[in-house]
């Protein structure tokens, strides 16, 4: 019964989508009960008119039966036409509103997706995510395109036909529907099992589609190893596993059609087996015409049964992916604006963390009891050994995640009680795996300040030192760079991204430092145009290199989560404690290296 609450759940939230779109559905609706209805006429005309009154009623003169053959065939042309004509239309307006329903609900996935938390991201792969925008509904579209409007009017195609059937000859049509009970069961039984196996292999898509991603994200870890062979493999594998289980559903479906075909081939011949007699026994009870009418009625019966069926299909291939997008739509961002949140004042840059602990959703507490106060336009560098949660410490400042105690105050004000985007169009950051869009020097420039000026974006781009190279490249700030910026070097992609960062005027700054993976002549650029953004801004820096934070007003050391020091350089060098032999210890592998 829970199962078929949720059928039923799923089935009427997809319909909420279809609302906005009522008057296109209704003129589909109708259409297809035109076209049913006008599907009831030729076996009126075509076998009961013409066998009855033209071909075996031999007591009309000819002119007059000549006159009935075409009137009938007439008939039968422009019932033809017509249909022909409104289905047509029907087509059209139907898949083209199957085409606005996946834009809306493309649309709908894709600004929810962007509400959500960043825990949604950590836990889940891409390639699973974008499976859900894109090949879940593609199958959904066909829910609409087929289903909506064709179940309504092979319904009353079906019904109408019962009634035509009942009113001529009860008892045929009696004999005519006993393999109804079979077909139904038939059809019951396929319905149920069938969307769990389609829910089952589009699951195991979407895990493929992830391994897809994550494999040519990573083509370059791959053919350093030469582990190509060792790729391929598991993603065969895994193809042939959803291979096996869309070949499943293929044999289901099939060997139901089958039964459904045979289904109506004894419906059809028992009417011409149980008619003829009563034809031959009796003929006035039952005329020649009305009996092949009856058989090809039979034969329409089963079709719109067949075509339920098929409906059928469709709708829990459907039903199956909007399962995994209404997963998307209903999860619940981790963190939400207030209710009475107000729009984040301009940042003057004070940042305060009061008794804050953190800790994730697994319950590792990776931070404990930071107490912590920055002034405006002061540097504050975080070191430690990996693990000692510089990371998390800075994600809480643009609220990435909320303390689990405590609280972080920018100018006086907790992070939680003002609106997230507000905030985090004051913050900047600068992170170690720098991340630049598939596209142009120009559009990834421009990503921190949209409506900027030529000249503000050229400003930008020569404060962080990155305006030479631009200019040297084919066709400079309009030069493509490939996906993550593939085609520049990792120090002109760090330059980029603190170019960014200048356009974007934050008042406080996050960097990650990124030097340790470029050649010298990089570092020195990146670190000159690093200068340039931090001045006139509170920066926070997680330093990878304890050389290049020297000049920082207060270096935080964290250890397991706690701070165990907090002062300038030589204050903490003077105390000789963590921070000192951090530092001795870097400059000793690093003297050791030269």
């Amino acid at each position: 019964m829970s199962e078929q609450r949720s059928k039923i759940g799923t089935f009427r939230e997809l319909c909420t989508f279809l609302k906005p779109h009522w008057r296109v559905v209704a003129i589909g609706v109708v259409a297809q009960i035109t076209v049913a209805i006008l599907a009831l006429i030729p076996p009126q005309l075509r076998e009961r008119y013409l066998i009855d009154k033209v071909l075996t009623d031999l007591h009309s003169p000819v002119p007059l039966r000549l006159e009935r053959l075409l009137l009938a065939v007439a008939g039968l042309v422009v019932v033809l036409v017509l249909s022909a004509l409104i289905d047509r239309r029907r087509t059209v307006l139907m898949h083209t509103l199957g085409e606005k329903f996946i834009l809306d609900l493309r649309r709908r996935i894709y600004y929810h997706l962007q509400k959500l938390s960043l825990t949604y991201f950590e836990t889940r792969q891409t390639g699973e995510v974008m499976s859900r925008v894109t090949n879940d509904s593609d199958v959904v579209e066909e829910f609409v395109t087929h289903a909506t409007d064709i179940l309504i009017s092979d319904v009353l195609k079906a019904l109408g036909i019962v009634a035509i059937l009942f009113y001529w000859n009860p008892l045929l049509a009696l004999v005519a529907f006993v393999p109804m009970p079979v077909t139904t069961y038939i059809t019951y039984k396929y319905s149920r099992n069938v969307r769990g196996i389609w829910r089952a292999t589009r699951e195991r898509l979407a895990e493929m589609n992830a391994r897809l991603q994550d494999s040519l994200s990573g083509i370059m870890v791959i053919k350093s190893f030469a582990r190509e062979d060792y790729e391929y493999d598991r993603f065969a594998r895994e193809a042939e596993e959803v291979y096996d289980m869309r070949v499943n559903v293929i044999r289901m479906w099939t060997g139901f059609f089958r039964l459904i075909t045979v289904s109506s081939g004894i419906g059809v011949y028992t009417v011409l087996a149980v008619g003829g007699w009563i034809h031959i026994t009796n003929p006035a009870s039952l005329s020649l015409g009305t009996l092949f009418a009856f058989a090809a009625y039979i034969g329409m019966f089963y079709q719109p049964v067949s075509n339920i069926a098929r409906v059928n299909d469709t709708i829990q291939r459907a039903l199956a992916a909007a399962d995994r997008i209404f997963e998307v739509l209903h999860t619940e961002p981790d963190l939400v604006d207030a209710p009475d949140a107000i729009e984040m004042p301009p940042i003057k840059g004070a940042v305060t963390f009061e008794n804050v602990s953190f800790a994730y959703s697994s319950g590792e507490e990776v931070l404990k009891d930071i107490n912590l106060h920055a002034e405006p336009g002061q540097i504050i560098a975080i070191v430690g050994r990996s693990g000692a949660g510089k990371t998390s410490f800075v994600n809480l400042i643009p609220r990435f995640y909320d303390p689990t105690r405590g609280r972080v105050l920018i100018d006086g004000i907790d992070v939680r009680t003002v609106k997230q985007q507000s905030l985090r169009r004051q913050i900047g950051m600068v992170l170690q795996d720098t991340f630049l869009f598939n596209g142009t020097v120009r559009e990834n420039l421009l990503y921190g300040k949209l409506d900027a000026t030529e000249e503000e974006m050229i400003e930008a781009a020569k404060a962080a030192y990155a305006d030479s190279f631009i200019r040297e490249m084919p066709n400079g700030y309009d030069t493509e760079i490939g996906e993550r910026g593939i085609k520049l070097s990792g120090g002109q992609k760090q330059r980029i991204a603190i170019a960014r960062a200048i356009l974007a005027d934050p008042r406080i700054m996050i960097l990650d430092e990124a030097t340790s993976s470029v050649d010298s002549e990089s570092e020195y650029y990146i670190h000159r145009a690093m200068d340039q953004l931090m001045q006139g801004r509170t920066t926070f820096v997680i330093a990878h290199r304890l050389s290049t934070i020297r000049h920082a007003d207060i270096i935080v050391t964290l250890e397991s989560g706690r701070v165990v020091e907090i002062g300038d350089h030589n204050t903490l060098m003077e105390r000789n404690g963590t921070y000192s032999h951090l530092y001795e210890a870097q400059y000793r592998f690093e003297d050791e290296l030269e």
